[in-house]
Order: C-alpha cells, then sequence, then structure tokens
C-alpha cells in the first residue's frame, strides 16, 4: 500500500489516466445531480470503473456496462411482479442472478456484463423489496445513472486517452463448465447461496443496505482467477474481502474527514475535492504499484460517502449503514464458506512420506535430535 502511495507520480501514462478519471467523476456527477438523477453517486461510480488505460479498453468496459445493467433491469421489471410477495420465489432469483453472475465472469467473453447484470438483479429485487411499486423507479434510473456515467467516461477516453488495442483475453466458454472448469460450479453456487440469504439475515437483524450487501458478495466471489485448489482459492476469497475491507474503511474515513470540513457544503470546492480523489484513486488502480481493488474500493466508498441527494452530503448516517452492510456480507460469506466450501483433500501416503523426509532432513541440517522432532507419534 505504501509503495502504491510513493509510485503517484504527475507525469507519464499514469497521470493521463489520473487526469481522465478526475475529468470523468466530475463530469459525470454533475450531469447527474442536474439532472436529478435518483442516486447521482451510481452515475460518478460508472464513470470511474469504465475510465480505463486506453480508449479501447474504456469502450469495452462500458459496452460490458451499460448492456448488461440495462437487460438485467428491463428483465427485474418483467419478471418481479410475478415474485413480489412470494419470498421463495425471491431468494430463487436471487440465487439465481448470483450464481450466472459469477459464472459469466469466469468462462464468458462477456465476463463484466454477466457480473453486473447479476449485480443489477440484486440491486432493483432488493430495493423494491420493502416497497414493490417502486420497481418502475429502481430500474429506470439504476439503469439511466449507470449509462450515463459509462457514455461520460466514454467521450473523456476518447478525447484523452490513447487508442491503442489489445486483444482480450481468450474466455473458456460455458461448455467448459462440463469438462475441467466444472469446480467453478459449487464456487457460484455458494454465492447464490449467500445472495438468496440476504433478505432473511436482513429481516432476522434488521441490517442496513441490502443492496450493498448482495453487491459485496458478488465482488468478493469473482476473483481474478480460480484455480480448483481449495487453499489457493479460499485465500484469493479472502484477500479479495480483505482488501473490500481496507478499501472501503479508507474511502469511508476521507469522506467523512471532507465532510467535516467546512470547503464541503461549497459546491465547486466539494466537486475539485471529488475530482482530486478520483486522480489519486485512479493512479492507485493501475500505477506501478498497481493495487486495482484497494484503488477501486476507496473511490466508490468516497463517493458513496460524499455525493448524497443532489449535493454534497449532509449526514454520515449513510456512509455508516453502507459500512455495516459489506461487513454483514463478508460475515455471511465466512460462515457460508465455512459450513460449505471446499474441503482440503488428505495427504497421501506419499505426499507424507515426503513432508517426513524433508522435515527430518531440515532438523539433521540444524543438528537436532530427528527422534522427537515431532512429538510423541
Amino acid at each position: 500500500m505504501l509503495a502504491a502511495v510513493r509510485g503517484l507520480t504527475l507525469r507519464g501514462p499514469d497521470a493521463q489516466v489520473s487526469l481522465a478519471a478526475a475529468l470523468a467523476v466530475g463530469s459525470a456527477v454533475t450531469l447527474a445531480l442536474g439532472l436529478h438523477m435518483q442516486a447521482p453517486y451510481w452515475a460518478g461510480i460508472s464513470a470511474f470503473i469504465c475510465l480505463q488505460a486506453s480508449h479501447p479498453q474504456s469502450l469495452r468496459k462500458a459496452l460490458h456496462r451499460m448492456s448488461g445493467t440495462a437487460l438485467a433491469a428491463a428483465g427485474s421489471l418483467l419478471i418481479f411482479p410475478w415474485i413480489a410477495y412470494d419470498h421463495a420465489a425471491t431468494m430463487l432469483l436471487l440465487f439465481a442472478a448470483g450464481t450466472f453472475g459469477v459464472l459469466g465472469w469466469f468462462v464468458s467473453s462477456y465476463s463484466y456484463a454477466w457480473l453486473l447484470g447479476g449485480a443489477t438483479v440484486m440491486m432493483v429485487v432488493l430495493g423494491a423489496l420493502q416497497d414493490p411499486a417502486l420497481i418502475l423507479s429502481l430500474a429506470f434510473y439504476r439503469a439511466a445513472e449507470i449509462i450515463l456515467g459509462s457514455l461520460t467516461a466514454l467521450a473523456v477516453a476518447y478525447v484523452l486517452l490513447p487508442h491503442s488495442r489489445q486483444p482480450p483475453p481468450a474466455a473458456p466458454g460455458w461448455p467448459s463448465l462440463l469438462g475441467r472448469n466444472a469446480y467453478m460450479l459449487p464456487h457460484a453456487m455458494r454465492t447464490g447461496l449467500v445472495v438468496a440469504l440476504v433478505p432473511v439475515i436482513w429481516r432476522i437483524f434488521a441490517l442496513p443496505n441490502l443492496d450493498q450487501m448482495a453487491i459485496s458478495i458478488s465482488v468478493i466471489m469473482a476473483v481474478p482467477q480460480l484455480t480448483g485448489d481449495p487453499t489457493h482459492d479460499q485465500a484469493a476469497i479472502m484477500q479479495r474481502a480483505a482488501e473490500r475491507v481496507l478499501g472501503c474503511m479508507i474511502g469511508v474515513s476521507a469522506g467523512l474527514l471532507i465532510l467535516t470540513l467546512p470547503l464541503a457544503a461549497n459546491f465547486p470546492c466539494w466537486l475539485l475535492l471529488l475530482m482530486l480523489a478520483a486522480a489519486l484513486c485512479a493512479q492507485l488502480q493501475s500505477g506501478p504499484h498497481a493495487m486495482p481493488m484497494v484503488g477501486a474500493q476507496v473511490m466508490m466508498a468516497f463517493i458513496l460517502t460524499a455525493v448524497q441527494g443532489w449535493g454534497p452530503a449532509l449526514s454520515l448516517t449513510p456512509a455508516i449503514d453502507r459500512a455495516a452492510g459489506m461487513l454483514g456480507a463478508i460475515c455471511m460469506l465466512f460462515v457460508v464458506n465455512l459450513l460449505f466450501g471446499p474441503v482440503r483433500p488428505p495427504k497421501t501416503s506419499t505426499a507424507f512420506s515426503e513432508e517426513k523426509a524433508a522435515k527430518r532432513l531440515f532438523y539433521q541440517g540444524l543438528g537436532r535430535d530427528t527422534a522427537n522432532a515431532h512429538g510423541p507419534e
């Protein structure tokens, strides 16, 4: 983390991306506020996430984000009236959204569209859980805010960023789930299970921010690479959860600090601080010592804290609620992975013998008595 901070620069491609990110976030939030969008922070978050190192990369990210969001919002709008008052059907829909969103992330050529589609279904369905009459408003505004932010990022990237192309990595494809990638199915189904349990936990413990809980679950389980090795995969999930907590805590703390400043009540100053945060986080996300997850989470948490309603934030409660929702999601993930996660296979006799031989050589090298090195066996 300290190396990433020391690597901040005002020159070169990283500084160019920082400038683009600042302009994209500032423009998206200003446009959303001017259009009186329901949740302007989604426009700012979308602009930051879609702004990549080059225009073609930004275009691919934005197209995936817009298409996945729009299709999922429309699908939720069509399906929700049939399940609005059926708790079992609602949980089944959430299970499907979590499962297929993460599966698509791992195997599809449109990985980000699948992940965003699943997240959008969760946001819309969980947002309308208390009042089903809100479904139309939620679906329309979430899609509009995300599309606005994505288009703003595209416009800035077209003007400021290089147009060099890099082919996207090859995707294994959905048929691979029936063969070499079959181990991805239980991982995705655990994701769906935790997402489906969110309404139940909400009713029992009255936790805030259902959509934040569900999104946190999907983001954490969508690790960069799933190997099928339980030890490696569980370590990757724990690292991703830790990075999300770290980024969220830094972003929320910075946002709360901004709220205490007199300048935060002045719109131009508030907007400049928002753009400065975007510039710094863009370098954390893509600099020489990049920490992509931390950089993105810091900026998302900062925007969620600093942007409330139709202007600068006036209350600390939304930030605290969002942090509580994320921590609740991580606790749920921990419990479900503990109960249903993969079990490390027992060592074979050959592997056990090799380990004993390696330990014996180690103790001999230290000049110790190997007879009692392992205790009373």
